[in-house]
């Protein structure tokens, strides 16, 4: 029990501090919106995907039994996305692109497969690692959409005169 309460200090410690340092301060309002804009997408797909059983946070004494879904879903992996979001490369090419997000994509993934395996602080329920991979890279995917959508970043909607 003591190393996955380490475990969700560290993710909290590490989201603060990527915010902090990762983000520029430039930035700070693109990056607060992504932030919020992951947690309303993660916590859209993560009601039917514990309620049909594909993920579980087994449920310990009563005022540990949230602090995973608290640390991940609502601030740690949003801390990742804004950081992930706020440093895309726009002109670059569409392989670099493809390739940043698959980076992105894979090390969370490893990341939460290493915590289900080797901790008690999650359990996949009849979700496997590469159909966790498509969940994340699905949450990315329509957080990032809807983000450009917002800020309008005029190299992405090339039809739209401002």
């Amino acid at each position: 029990m003591l190393m996955e309460h380490l475990i969700l200090v560290a993710m909290w410690l590490l989201g603060f501090v990527g915010l902090i340092l990762f983000i520029p301060r430039k930035n700070r309002r693109k990056g607060l919106f992504a932030f919020m804009m992951f947690q309303a997408i993660i916590w859209l797909c993560d009601m039917p995907a514990f309620k049909y059983g594909l993920l579980s946070a087994p449920v310990r004494e009563f005022p540990k039994a949230t602090d995973l879904a608290l640390t991940i879903n609502y601030f740690f992996y949003p801390a990742l996305f804004s950081i992930f979001y706020v440093h895309k490369k726009v002109k670059g090419s569409l392989w670099s692109r493809f390739t940043y997000f698959f980076v992105w994509i894979s090390i969370i993934t490893l990341f939460d497969i290493v915590i289900e395996r080797y901790t008690d602080l999650l359990e996949y329920g009849l979700l496997t690692w590469y159909g966790m991979w498509i969940y994340i890279g699905f949450l990315f995917y329509v957080s990032r959409v809807c983000c450009n959508w917002f800020f309008k970043d005029n190299t992405l909607f090339h039809g739209e005169q401002t």
